[in-house]
């Protein structure tokens, strides 16, 4: 499948659509033409199969009455698709202000945490003219709006609304001089941060979703390639009450948007409903039976373990150490730390059913 065939078929589904039916509504499509969903056989085909099935539905649906006007644009490297939604939001105000903007990604998280974090930095006042849907067009697609096109897309079916939801900033020392950075779907610091760092080195070689194999062999050598130390952790629940401060040697600590997440490809990191883990350090064979548990969700009576319900988590740490953002990582130093990470509510609309 083509980014062009799949625009073609957006435009024919919204056009019989009853999605905002009395709004201007325009969309904008951030396409990858390289992920996964384009060039893996296995994964374009499954995807074209889905999309021929909604366009066809969707032609036995009388036709929209207000206007609706899709446009595609095609990303050329990392970064590209920021740069892309920055300049369509600063020449949103052209379109009117009763026109609704609805942003949608075809290709992997990469993309998708580009464009939702440029909408979470839209003015108050301007963020409920937009929306965001990412379509499962990637290797992994944690972040998107289910598996599959049937349930991204076929959501249009049915009338849709804008819903604010949460994501997780984390807020490096300013002696670092890094900037915030945003997850939509899970950060994290540590192993499963070393993890999608290998992946992605992998991925430049080699396309597809080596996760698994990085999962097993990071278990391994990960305290060879970043030897571990003490981490001074401090969480605070949603009432911004201090429920855990400790120092002690950590394989990773993650904070999702929410409680039952996944990362690289369907591992539930956050199988529950407490949307913050701490994994401390144990044997390499007692590491390698739990890595099995963790990989599927099976987090029960793992005394390494520890969830919470975090609004904040604040980590020590005088170590390099690696942090990953849905799947995009970034090294980390003595002057980064204190590292906080923060549950921010309602910081971007998505597009979701309206009953």
């Amino acid at each position: 499948m083509r980014p062009e065939n799949l625009a073609s078929g957006i435009k024919t589904i919204l056009e019989h659509s009853p999605a905002f039916p009395k709004a201007k509504l325009i969309v904008d499509i951030i396409a990858n033409p390289k992920a996964g969903g384009f060039k893996r056989r296995r994964f374009a085909d499954k995807r074209k199969k889905e999309l021929a099935a909604l366009v066809d539905e969707a032609l036995l649906l009388p036709q929209r009455e207000s206007p609706v006007s899709v446009h595609l644009h095609l990303t050329e490297r990392g970064g590209h698709a920021a740069a892309i939604v920055q300049r369509l939001l600063d020449r949103s105000e052209s379109n009117g202000t009763d026109s609704l903007h609805l942003i949608i990604t075809a290709g992997g998280d990469g993309t998708s945490l580009e464009t939702a974090e440029r909408l979470a930095h839209l003015p108050e006042t301007e963020k409920n003219r937009f929306g965001i849907l990412r379509l499962p067009l990637g290797t992994g697609n944690d972040g998107s709006e289910g598996r599959d096109l049937r349930a991204a897309l076929g959501r249009f079916f049915k009338p849709v609304k804008f819903e604010r939801r949460p994501a997780v900033r984390v807020v490096p020392a300013l002696e670092g001089g890094k900037p915030p950075l945003y997850a939509f779907n899970i950060a994290s610091i540590g192993l499963d941060a070393y993890v999608a760092d290998m992946t992605n080195r992998l991925k430049i070689m080699f396309p597809g979703d080596s996760y698994k194999f990085w999962l097993n062999v990071a278990t391994l050598l990960y305290d060879k390639a970043y030897p571990l130390a003490p981490m001074t952790m401090r969480v605070w629940d949603m009432k911004s009450t201090l429920i855990e401060d400790e120092t002690s040697e950590k394989l990773f600590v993650a904070l999702g948007s929410s409680g039952y997440r996944q990362y690289g490809s369907n591992k539930k990191i956050l199988p529950g409903p407490e949307n913050a883990i701490a994994v401390y350090q144990t044997p390499l064979l007692r590491r390698l039976f739990i890595k099995g548990a963790i990989e599927h969700g099976q987090h029960e009576n793992l005394k390494e373990l520890k969830h919470f319900s975090a609004s904040r988590i604040e980590l020590e740490y005088h170590e390099p150490i690696l942090l990953q953002c849905d799947g995009e990582t970034h090294i980390l130093a003595n002057c980064d730390f204190p590292l906080t990470l923060e549950l921010i509510p309602d910081l971007y609309n998505v597009v979701v059913p309206a009953i």
